[in-house]
This record gives structure tokens, sequence and C-alpha cells, in this order.
């Protein structure tokens, strides 16, 4: 996809393709408004498809046979998406009848548009900035609202603009520092060293914030992991059924039913978290595992490592024992070892009379909630610990977080590699030329961040995870 938009219209599905009651043909380009004329009936007067206005129209092949009655929407540049003439058509759904209109379209000229081709001509148009064209594939993507509300922060703009105005504070001090150096001789200083410093300092402390936003970012996104460990037959299958609100899994009383981690989408909260349900641990019967157990046991450990939230699941009908205390401790060092998350101590089978010794976690290290399983007693309870124990994490009450995607964390990174240099250049007392040289590679980074540096290969790759119409 070329940095640049050719000077051809594009065309393309902008609703899903298949069987539905509404489907949309997108048009964008000098020649929208032409190439839509050419299908409408000639006693159609061109004062009819005015900018702004719903118009209903049928639309007629070239050789003069109907295709399908429709509306027309008609966006006269640059007051549109992308910033050029566009025409939407709302045409019946199927597969047939928008074919035959994209067929007829680009019959008149059109070309079919590329994934994010759409989105793209937007950003080259200043329509949108990079942050905002990436925002608009994570609204099409988003699956929680917590996600979506991020997603709409980034799309109305405020990040870019004060990564914008950080860029400008930036370009004003290298040229402060620059004009020194052209008058060197004189000993003429024209910046003040220790503003730049404090200023410097200022950014170096906001990219180390906006870097922690990225697993913040990628767990919105894909969702908070929830591991369920615990002992064979402590209910780990059942409780999870009980969080669906479904028989997703396979329950028995026979140990080692579970023999490999079973993943499954949850929402609770408008919070997107992964559940995972993983093989009972049997610490002193490995001679009594399978083969398939025994990977199956390897497997729930690294669902364990990799939560953010441990429902560490015991059975409060009967005694604690040392097994319980192992797992138990494992879950905690896991916490301890990753510095986040939390480990709940999920108490199952409160519908049966309670041990007289069940096993207990000590208050001040573990939250621990009575549950049953095949009652639904407690859920509720256990759900809201779930959401309260990665709320810390998320941040949503925070305006200040943003969440960020691999691209953007990458760019933030080189961005901060090249402040090191400057500041450690500062702290020196080198000549403004050392300062100025890492000052730019930030400014650069700045401006790759938001797309006014970009490249091919950098549009390419972004757009390309676009739909069609997009």
């Amino acid at each position: 996809m070329s940095l640049s938009a050719d000077n051809l219209t594009i065309v393309a599905l902008a609703t899903p393709p298949g069987r539905g009651s509404i489907a949309c043909v997108r048009l964008s380009g000098p020649q929208a408004f032409s190439a839509v004329r050419g299908l409408l009936p000639r006693d159609k007067s061109a004062e009819s498809f005015q900018s702004n206005r719903v118009v209903l129209t049928w639309l007629y092949s070239r050789s003069g046979e109907r295709l399908d009655q429709v509306t027309l929407v008609r966006y006269q540049k640059p007051h549109s998406y992308t910033g050029e003439d566009v025409v939407e058509i709302f045409c019946h759904g199927g597969r047939l009848i928008p074919n035959l209109i994209i067929e007829q379209l680009c019959a008149q000229g059109c070309r079919l548009a590329e994934p994010g081709e759409f989105t793209q001509r937007a950003l080259l148009h200043g329509k949108l900035d990079l942050i905002q064209a990436e925002a608009v594939a994570d609204l099409v993507e988003a699956e929680s609202p917590a996600y979506l509300h991020r997603a709409l922060a980034h799309l109305e703009g405020a990040f870019s603009r004060r990564l914008g105005a950080l860029r400008e504070q930036l370009l004003h001090a290298c040229a402060l520092l620059e004009l020194g150096l052209d008058f060197s001789e004189e000993d003429v200083e024209f910046a003040d060293r220790a503003q730049i410093q404090r200023e410097l300092l200022q950014l170096d402390e906001l990219i180390a914030h906006l870097l922690k936003g990225f697993a913040r970012g990628q767990a919105l996104k894909e969702g908070w992991r929830i591991a369920i460990i615990g002992k064979p037959n402590v209910g780990k299958s059942s409780l999870m059924n009980a969080l669906l609100k479904y028989d997703r899994v396979i329950v028995s009383a026979i140990p080692g039913t579970t023999r490999d981690t079973i993943d499954e989408r949850l929402f609770i909260n408008g919070l997107l978290f992964r559940l995972i349900d993983t093989a009972g641990i049997r610490e002193h019967a490995r001679d009594l595992a399978g083969e398939i157990e025994k990977i199956g046991i390897e497997r729930s450990r690294a669902a364990a490592q990799n939560a953010d939230v441990i429902l560490f699941v015991t059975d409060d009908s009967k005694d604690g024992d040392e097994a319980d205390r192992i797992l138990a401790q494992e879950c905690l060092d896991l916490k301890n070892k990753n510095g986040r998350g939390a480990v709940i101590h999920t108490r199952n089978k409160s519908d049966l009379p309670a041990a007289a010794k069940p096993f207990l976690f000590d208050k001040e290290t573990a939250h621990a909630i009575r549950v049953s399983a095949l009652s639904g007693a407690g859920i509720d309870a256990l759900e809201h610990a779930i959401a309260g124990a990665v709320m810390p994490l998320s941040n949503l009450s925070g305006a200040e977080v943003q969440h960020i995607n691999l691209r953007q964390k990458l760019c933030l990174e080189q961005a901060r590699t090249a402040l090191s240099g400057a500041l450690s250049s500062l702290e020196k007392n080198l000549s403004a030329e050392f300062i100025t040289v890492d000052l730019r590679e930030v400014i650069h980074q700045l401006g790759v961040l938001v797309g006014e540096v970009t490249t091919e290969d950098v549009l390419g790759e972004i757009f390309s995870k676009f739909c069609i119409g997009k």
C-alpha cells in the first residue's frame, strides 16, 4: 500500500458479507459521485444528489437492468471520513446484490479497496493521525466495554495532542541549543539547560508511565487471565461451569478427568477475562499419573505462572493436607515472583457439611471466599473479588493512564533510550551538539508514534489488519 493515495476512486463492502437485511457499499475518491450517477435513473436530477442528504432511488446496470432500490448518502470533501468525496450506498443484504453494485461501479472506473485503505486515506488527508487510525481498528475489535472506552479515548485525540505538545516543546529546546552552536564563538547561550533538563526528566517520567500501559492494554484487549488451580476433585471444572453459567467442562468424580487446560472467555463488570481450567495437581502421586496427565499438570503450572488472578480451589468438606499447603505456597510464590495479580482462596463445596480442619490461608495472605459450584452460592461474591483483583492493574478510574499497543511501545522505548542519552550529555555539561543529536531522535520517535514520520512498510503492516471496507 503506497504512502500517497492514488487518484483512483475505491469501492468496497463496508458491512460483513453474507445474509443480512442491509449492506453498505462505500466509495471514496474524485470519481465517487460520477460513478454512482452512472447507475442512477436518467431522469434523476443532479440536484437530488446533494451532500448530506439521504436519497431513495433505484440503481441500474450499464445495460439498463434494475439492480436494487437503495438509499444514498453523499459526503463532499473535505467533510467526510477520508477527506475525499465519499458516497455510501445502503442496499439490501446478501451476497449477490452488493457484489452486482460493486461490479457495476468498477465498470465505471472504480477499483476495489485494499484492507484499511479508507482509514489510510483519512490519515493521508489529515483527518486522523496514526494513533487514532489504530484506535479505529481497536473499536472494531473491541469485545469489552473497558477496551471500547480506551479505544474511544484514543480516537478522540487527547493522547495524540499531548504527544504533539511534547514534540513541539522538544523542537523549541532543540532550536535554542542549535542556535547557541551558531554563536559558539561569541560564548552566547540561548537555551536554559537547567530548564531543558527538568523538561526532559518530566518526559522520561511520562514515557515510563506510558510503557506500563502496554500490559494493561493487552489484557483489556485479550482478557485478564484467571487460572483455576487445585488438587483433583476439589470442583475446579464445576467452578468453571458456574462462572460461565453453562456446562462447558465435563464433571466427574474420577480423579484426572481434566487432562489439559481449557480456556474460555468470561465478562465480569465490563472486563474481559480468559478463564482457564487446569488439570488437578497431585503432588504426592506423580507416579500414579499417566503421561498425558503429567503433561496436563505442567500446563497447569504454566497457566498459573502467566495468570493475573489465581483461583486456588480447595474442598471445604474435607480436612486440609500437605498437598493443599504445598500448592498454596506455590501459588503465593508465583504471585510474589510476578509482582502483580492476586490469589483468591476459593473454598468450594459450601453446600456440604464443613470439615473439622479445612485448609485455610492466613487472613493477610490471600482473600478467601466460600462458594458452592453446585448451588451457585457465593459465585457473585467471587466475581466481585475477581474484578476487584484486576482493578488496580486496569486502573479504569485513572484518566491519565494510556493503554498502548506493541508498535507504540517500541517507539516509546526508542524515544526513552535517546532521552537517556540527552540527559547524560546534559549532566556531563557536554556541547549542545551531543545533546541535540539525541533530542532529534526523541523528536523523530514521537513523530513516528503519531504518524507524522512513517514508512510504507509501517503503514502496510498496520492497515493490512483492517477489514476491507474500513
